[in-house]
Formats: C-alpha cells, structure tokens, sequence
C-alpha cells in the first residue's frame, strides 16, 4: 500500500490518500478502530437498556412485609424493625404530604448519622418527594443557591437545627422520636409518584460558585441496585455501614442498597480516629462499607476480622493499600463512579497489586473509550482516551445549565454515529461525557487513569501531571504528597514553570488541616531540610520521563488542601500556587500563607 500526504490552504489541512483510490481522505475521518477490535467492543458492550420499573420505596416496603421482625436499622441511637420503619415512616409521610409534598417535590434533609435520617429519607420518598442531603455546616451562599435553583419550602431536620433553618427555609419540620411517634397512624402513601420521577438531588459540595445538581430518578437506582447486590452477592444478609456523611452520593448507596434487599443499615456514632471506626465496624457487626483508600490504608485487617467486603474509590489504589489487605479474610473491591450515575459505573473484584487502577467491568450499562478530543472518534483497544458511560442508571440529568458551562463532561446531546453501525437498536440511548480518561484493556475490563485536565501542555510538549507524580513518589513515604501543575503565564518575559507541590509529612512545617484557612508554601529548594529530597526526586523522575517532564520549581506545603470529599482540591492548589509564584518572581517573601488575599 502506499500512502501519499498533502497539505493544502492557509490550515495546512492534512489529507491522506490510499494509492488506487479515487479521493483523498482527511486524517480525522480516518477510523482509528479496526473492524476487529470494533467487533470485540460490540460483544463487551451488549447491555439491557431497560430501567426497572419500581420504585425504591415500594421495594423497602416489600421488605417490611415480608421480614416485620427483623432490624433494618442498627444504630448507635436506637435500633428498628422492618415493621417499626415502615410505621414511622409513613406517619411522617403523611405529615408531609399534608404539607404538600408530592412528585417532584424537592425537600431538604439535614442530620447528623442516625436512625432518624434514615426515617426522614424514606418518609420523603412516601410522600412522593426527592430529598436533596445537605450540611447544617453549609454557607449561606451554598444554601441560598441550593434552595432558590430548586424552589425548595420545606425542611426535615433534626430538632437541634430548626433555629438554625428557620430563617431560611419557609417550613421547618424538626423532628425528635417522641415528636414522631406523636403522629398520627398513616394511611396511605403517595399514589401517583412514578418511576421516572425524581428521588433525589445531588449537589457538588463545593462551598464556593454555584454547585451543579444532578437529579437522580427511582428507576435509575433501582436498576443499579439490582445489579450491584448481583455483582457483590449482596442479599438479606448484608449488613452495610454508613461511613459516607449523608451528603455526599455514597450515602444514598450506604442505605437503599440493604433496605432493598432487606438486609440491615448499621449506623455508627461519631467517629474521629480509625481505631474509632474499627471499634463501629466490629459492634455494628458491619460486613461490607465503602471508605476512600486515604481511610482504607490506615484501616488494619486484623482489626476487623469479620468485615467480608472492603469497596474503596474516589482515587488511585496505591499499591501498598492492595498488598495490606492481599490475603485476608476481607475482599477489596475497586469501585469506580461518579454522581451523575446511580451506585456505580464499575465493579473490579480481582484486584492485584499491578493493576490497582483497573476499575472493572461495567456493573449496569456500557463503558466505552472514545478521542479524548471528540466523542465521534471510538478508541482502539488498548488506546488512551474518554470515558463515556451508557445506561438506564445515569441520572435524569442536571438542575440547569450551570455544570455544563464549566467543563466539557456532560450528558451527549446526540448519539455518536459508531453507536448507531455497532448497537443499532440503542439509537435513542443516554450516554455521559465523563472527562475521566482510561483504556479498554484486552479482556473487555476498563483502567481509569485520571482526569482529562490533569494533562498539561509546556512550550507545546504534552506532559502527564499524573505519570510525573507516579515517579515522584519513588522518592517519597506512604504518608507524602505530590502534586504536579503549571505555574505561571505567558507574558513574554516570564516563562511558564513545571511545579511539584510537595508535602513531607515529617517536615517540622507539616501540620493537620486547618478549615478555613490555607497551608503555608516555601521554596522547598530554599529550604535547608527539603532540599536534597527535591534533587533526588529530580533524578528519579529523569530516569524514566524526558527532560521537559522534570519540574524545575517545588512548592513545600504545610499541609494538603481537600475537597470535602476528601479528593486532593487541584483547583486550590493551583490558586495558591499561582499567588505564591507570581510573587517569588517579584521577589516578595516566599514564606508566606496568603490567606488575607483569599
């Protein structure tokens, strides 16, 4: 075959041409799938798209009259039988109905763990209504979008925050046992909720912007229920422990998947050491939970001896997590999602120490791989591109246009034309741009590999801030940090830095964090203690990545800022840094926090 290259116009638009044919061909019309690995990816991504047909409450309460006697809660504040659930839910389901809650009604809950919540939740399901978890912490610019975007007037919470709301929210239910079983016997529950009606609403938890809701329905949990207690072989006796604050997505996982199946929901009391969540776990007599390998690494497995199923996610497995609990009695289990799907995207159960980053098989739906650029392109096997997840458990959609004006991750507006030649009977299937990167490996299993805004570009030389970090770490304990970004601008005199953000948790700087306030930035090659760290992380990274990939500033940090959810906050990082770099290059004090300027 020969093939011949041209470029023509001002563009310098390149085209291809096979030696014999007729026309020429852009480069970007050019499949980069071949037939073959096209036909493999049709066999792994044959999937069911049709919803269950339930709703979650109905499927709690066929529980409730199938096993009456049995716990559903066990918390550290009482427990209640499947019977006890079912009364008391109802009595507040009623309440609220009379208070005009129905489909599509969005209620407000606020609590601390404990059975109640899980009362509140369910009641408001009952009613017909979506409930929207949120912080008694929260600002009041987070609340006031939260409730303005969602035309949100009522509120469950517990008893101790009603002065907290009452200014805010028009009613304030404040809820207290004895309050409760005051009420009178319910009647019935809400008749006309569907489905394809809304059961909750995610918010971001980010306090600073306008946070993105994700509106979940009954039939996308419902689906992603069914086949997650599948996949885990999760069934009436699956006791599951609320780790996750009640805000956050996991949570709803936490307590609909074993009310579901009509198992126990363990509810801990406060927690604040993992000798804390070891001493719940074992009195709870807890078997499955979802921590964030952060926690799960300081978790040991001899301390919980009866604990059956460890899932973790959120971030990278690190190596030294997977080889801890290789061998014990507990299975670890990589669980890889995000809040616009329902549970989970995909389950890996297999895990070695290698591929500590390989999330799986698809628990409910599709995965697929496509052009990190365009989502028509489909990638080959192998090849590293975006990840898009199809199915009936994505989420309904978003509250309004707010999360997708500020990222390219969102739901497809149009169905790519490989869909339609490879699965022609899903032309009007829902599928989710999720800006993750990853890799369709050879036996149909996905690797998450990060973030598409992870990949930063230097003087036109594409670097990978994770593939820098992965060979800083050789240099560095369990306990370090790294985080690598780029600094600077293009201004013409000035010249764009590669910088390592570097936590050493021995340094005599390092401290716990601080909420509300930001960790203070040193010149770590300044720094007499530091500095022979920062050349030998130099030399490491040399050894393996070409030049323009050695970061020539690094920024020891006293601490490293999270997110809520206990993600490594980039966007903050990348915010101090900048003000600690413009000014080193003003030659202001380095030694500095800046908080007066945030």
């Amino acid at each position: 075959m020969i093939l011949a290259l041209q470029t023509r116009g001002p563009s310098a638009t390149t085209a291809i041409q096979v030696a014999g044919a007729p026309e020429h061909r852009l480069l970007r019309d050019i499949k980069e799938c071949s037939p073959l690995d096209q036909a493999k990816i049709k066999k792994w991504t044959c999937m069911d798209p049709t919803p269950s047909n339930s709703c979650l409450h109905t499927m709690i309460l066929e529980q409730c009259r199938l096993r009456p006697d049995k716990t559903a809660v066990s918390s550290w504040d009482g427990d209640l039988t499947y019977h006890e659930l079912d009364d008391l839910s109802l009595r507040l389901a009623n309440h609220l109905m009379e208070l005009g809650v129905g489909p599509e009604t969005f209620v407000l809950s606020c609590f601390e763990k404990s059975t109640w919540a899980i009362v509140a939740r369910l009641a408001i399901l009952r009613a017909g209504g979506a409930y929207i978890s949120i912080f008694a912490s929260n600002p009041p610019v987070y609340l006031e979008s939260v409730i303005t975007r969602t035309k949100t007037r009522i509120l469950v919470t517990d008893s101790c925050y009603t002065d907290r709301f009452r200014d805010i929210v028009p009613v304030v239910v404040g809820m207290s046992p004895e309050w409760l079983r005051s009420l009178p016997a319910g009647s019935q529950t809400c008749e006309t909720v569907r489905p394809d009606n809304a059961c909750l609403v995610l918010f971001t938890s980010g306090s600073t912007g306008t946070p993105k809701g994700i509106i979940q329905t009954h039939q996308a949990y419902a689906t992603a229920i069914k086949n997650y207690a599948r996949d885990l072989q999760l069934g009436p006796h699956t006791r599951y422990l609320q780790f996750d604050d009640y805000a956050f997505d996991i949570s709803n996982l936490e307590f609909l998947v074993p009310l579901i199946l009509g198992g126990c929901c363990c509810v801990p009391g406060p927690m604040k050491t993992v000798q804390d969540l070891a001493r719940e776990i074992n009195a709870l007599d807890a078997d499955i939970l979802f921590l964030t390998p952060t926690v799960a690494i300081k978790l040991e497995p001899s301390d919980v001896p009866r604990l059956k199923t460890m899932c973790v996610g959120g971030e990278p497995l690190p190596k030294d997590l997977v080889s801890k609990w290789d061998g014990s009695a507990t299975k670890l289990v990589n669980q890889y999602g995000m809040g616009e799907v329902a549970i989970c995207c995909a389950l890996n159960r297999s895990i070695d120490v290698v591929g500590g980053a390989k999330v799986g098989r698809p628990s409910t739906g599709a995965i697929w791989v496509v052009n990190s650029s365009s989502p028509e392109k489909l990638a080959p096997i192998g090849a590293v591109g975006e990840i898009i997840i199809e199915g009936p458990h994505l989420s309904r959609g978003y509250l309004d246009e707010t999360a997708t004006r500020r990222t390219e991750a969102g739901f497809l507006k149009s169905i790519p034309r490989w869909m339609v030649e490879m699965h022609p009977d899903r032309t009007h299937t829902r599928m989710y741009r999720s800006g993750d990167l990853g890799r369709q490996n050879h036996d149909g299993t996905i690797t998450y590999l990060g973030r598409k805004d992870t990949i930063l570009k230097l003087d036109g030389c594409r670097i990978d801030a994770l593939e820098v970090e992965h060979q800083a770490r050789k240099c560095l304990s369990d306990k370090d940090t790294v985080v690598v970004d780029l600094l600077g601008i293009i201004n013409g005199q000035d010249e764009p830095s590669l910088t390592a953000f570097i936590y050493l948790d021995e340094h005599p700087i390092s401290s716990p964090p601080v909420a509300s306030d930001v960790p203070l930035l040193k010149d770590a090659f300044a720094d007499p203690i530091s500095s022979a760290k920062m050349k030998d992380i130099q030399a490491s990274i040399a050894l393996s990545l070409p030049r323009y990939m050695i970061p020539t500033t690094f920024v020891l940090m006293s601490w490293i800022p999270r997110t809520a959810s206990k993600k490594i906050d980039r966007k903050k990082i990348h915010m101090l840094g900048q003000m600690f770099y413009l000014a080193r290059l003003e030659q202001l004090p380095k030694d500095v926090s800046y908080a007066q300027k945030i």
